[in-house]
C-alpha cells in the first residue's frame, strides 16, 4: 500500500506561479517560488511568507488551492510545516530550508510519500494566489456523469489517506482531464460505460513508469470503487463533485 502511494505522490508535478516582491533585510518575509526535483521531474510552487522575530507564517499555493503554513527560523534555519485538508483527510508536509538572502535550498517532504530537494528564489512579479476550494457549497442536484471537477480520497491503509482533486470532461464515452494533488497534477484518460468509470495514467518512480488504473462506478454522491498500479498493489477511492 506504500507503494502505491508512494508511485501516486512521485508521478505528480505541478503547476508554477510568481509572487510578490519583498525585500532581503526582512528575513524571510515576501514570495518565494521554491523547485524541487523528483523523479518525474522539476515542479514549482508559491510559498508566500511573513516573519515576525522567530515565527514565520505565510501560505503555500498549489494546483489544489492555497494552505497556511507556519514555523520558526532559527540560527539561519527555516522550518516549516502544514496541513492539507480535503474531505475528512489530511497529508501534512514539511519544509526545511537554508535562507540565504533572496535564494534558499532545502528539502520538501510530503508525509510518507517522499522528500526531495529544493531551490528558492524571493521573485518581484505579483499574481493572485489561486482559490481554495469553496467550504460548504450547496449539495446540488446528483451527479449524472464524469464531467466536472471531484475532490478524490484514496485510502491507504495503515498509512492513512491520500487527498487528490481531478477535473474531467466527457465527450460521448471518452474521459479525460487532469488529476492533481499537492504536489501538481498528471494528465488521465479513460471511458465512462453508463455508471462505471475507467480511468489510467502513468506516473515515474525511481523503478521506471507504472501504469495505474482507477475503476469505479457513479451513485447519487459520486464515484466509489478500487485504483491499481500495474496489478501489484489495490486501494479503495471515492470522489464527490465540487459544486
Amino acid at each position: 500500500m506504500r507503494f502505491l502511494a508512494s508511485a501516486l505522490a512521485l508521478g505528480l508535478t505541478a503547476l508554477s506561479a510568481a509572487a510578490q516582491p519583498a525585500s532581503a533585510q526582512n528575513g524571510v518575509t515576501g514570495t518565494w517560488e521554491i523547485t524541487f526535483t523528483a523523479p518525474q521531474g522539476s515542479t514549482t510552487l508559491n510559498l508566500r511568507l511573513t516573519q515576525d522575530a522567530d515565527k514565520v507564517s505565510g501560505s503555500l499555493d498549489s494546483p489544489m488551492g492555497s494552505v497556511g503554513i507556519a514555523g520558526t527560523t532559527t540560527a539561519g534555519a527555516l522550518v516549516l510545516s502544514a496541513r492539507l485538508d480535503l474531505q475528512g483527510s489530511a497529508m501534512d508536509l514539511g519544509i526545511s530550508g537554508k535562507p540565504d538572502g533572496d535564494s534558499m535550498n532545502g528539502t520538501v517532504k510530503f508525509g510518507d510519500f517522499g522528500e526531495f530537494p529544493f531551490t528558492g528564489k524571493r521573485v518581484a512579479a505579483t499574481v493572485e494566489a489561486p482559490a481554495a476550494p469553496v467550504a460548504n457549497a450547496p449539495a446540488g442536484p446528483p451527479p449524472t456523469d464524469a464531467n466536472g471537477k471531484w475532490n478524490i480520497v484514496l485510502t491507504l491503509g495503515s498509512t492513512g489517506s491520500l487527498p487528490l482533486a481531478a477535473t474531467l470532461t466527457q465527450d460521448g464515452e471518452k474521459v479525460s482531464g487532469m488529476l492533481s494533488s499537492i504536489a501538481g497534477q498528471v494528465p488521465v484518460s479513460g471511458t465512462m460505460v453508463g455508471k462505471s468509470l475507467k480511468l489510467q495514467f502513468k506516473v515515474a518512480t525511481p523503478q521506471g513508469e507504472l501504469p495505474i488504473t482507477m475503476t469505479g462506478e457513479l451513485g447519487a454522491a459520486g464515484f466509489s470503487g478500487k485504483a491499481s498500479v500495474a496489478g501489484l498493489a489495490e486501494t479503495a477511492w471515492t470522489a464527490t463533485p465540487v459544486r
